[in-house]
């Protein structure tokens, strides 16, 4: 199953906005939701795009697109009247079409600055036992973090504290993150919940959003999922991390969830590995950062 599921991300490489906005770009006049799914599907790289496949309503997968990318900041698309859709320039601001993995080494480093967190990137390909797709997806959280809070104690308290062992936030927190490139009303129910799903077990679990809305009423709406569920959201500033936000703070878990963290372990390598790198640091063995993700120059504190 490993394989199978190896062989997917190798075969499924394309996302369906890159077909939408490759078709919008050799578009000469601005088109409408059924012309973008006609050129769409007679598009070389078709094949190559899972979305597209999966869904059994494409022209709905086109429209949740074309809304997603008509918003934030920097939309990729601009709607022209009521029904036509053109990309938004010819110069496409690399960020708008930045992947979410792109986006690692920026929370990598903001995550250190901020929570003298350690993060490892956990690879959603690694995984040696799945029963399908879903489960994958809402399952393994994008990056995890280990901050050593033992190692802030004297060599005096430090032997103590070591016997409560890995789950005591006295001795490591575990943050868990979700990566997201743009959040909105259209996808900020799915986005939240895969977070809660992923990233409910850690002592602090956070959505990390490139592009947020942030008009007042959506803002009020993740307050409230918040206040409900305790994932924190993260304004990530992927070009300068020190300026990131946090918009809403996550609610601390006493306890990391012991028996998700070991489902985990079991089909994930990169987790299972992260999990002996913290047992290793509560031993207490200094920390190898080669047993984490590389952060980029830190010139500040937060």
């Amino acid at each position: 199953m490993f394989y199978a599921v190896l062989w997917r991300a190798l075969v499924w490489d394309m996302r369906l906005i890159d077909l939408i906005l490759s078709v919008l770009e050799g578009a000469d006049a601005p088109l409408s939701q059924g012309e973008i799914l006609d050129r769409v599907k007679r598009h070389p790289s078709a094949d190559q795009c899972e979305e597209l496949h999966r869904v059994r309503v494409p022209l709905s997968a086109i429209a949740r697109q074309l809304t997603k990318y008509s918003q934030g900041s920097q939309p990729a698309v601009r709607k022209i009247g009521p029904r036509k859709f053109e990309i938004a320039s010819n110069d496409a601001p690399p960020e708008t079409l930045i992947s979410e993995a792109e986006f690692h080494p920026s929370l990598v480093k903001y995550a250190r600055l901020r929570f003298d967190a350690y993060c490892k990137t956990i690879n959603a390909v690694k995984v040696n036992k799945i029963r399908n797709n879903k489960i994958n997806k809402w399952s393994n959280p994008d990056i995890v973090g280990i901050s050593p809070t033992i190692l802030k104690l004297g060599g005096l308290f430090r032997a103590e504290v070591r016997k409560l062992g890995i789950f005591s936030t006295k001795v490591l927190q575990f943050y868990s993150f979700e990566l997201k490139r743009t959040i909105n009303r259209s996808n900020i129910t799915e986005a939240y919940f895969q977070a809660v799903s992923n990233s409910s077990w850690a002592n602090y679990g956070y959505l990390v959003v490139g592009d947020l809305s942030m008009d007042e009423s959506f803002l009020a709406n993740l307050s409230r999922l918040n206040h409900g569920y305790g994932i924190g959201v993260i304004h990530l500033n992927y070009k300068d991390p020190e300026k990131s936000e946090i918009i809403v703070s996550a609610r601390e878990r006493e306890m990391a969830d012991i028996n998700f963290m070991n489902f985990l372990a079991e089909i994930n390598m990169d987790f299972h590995r992260i999990v002996e790198v913290a047992q290793s640091i509560a031993a207490g063995k200094d920390i190898n950062t080669d047993d984490f993700d590389a952060i980029m120059s830190i010139h500040t504190k937060i």
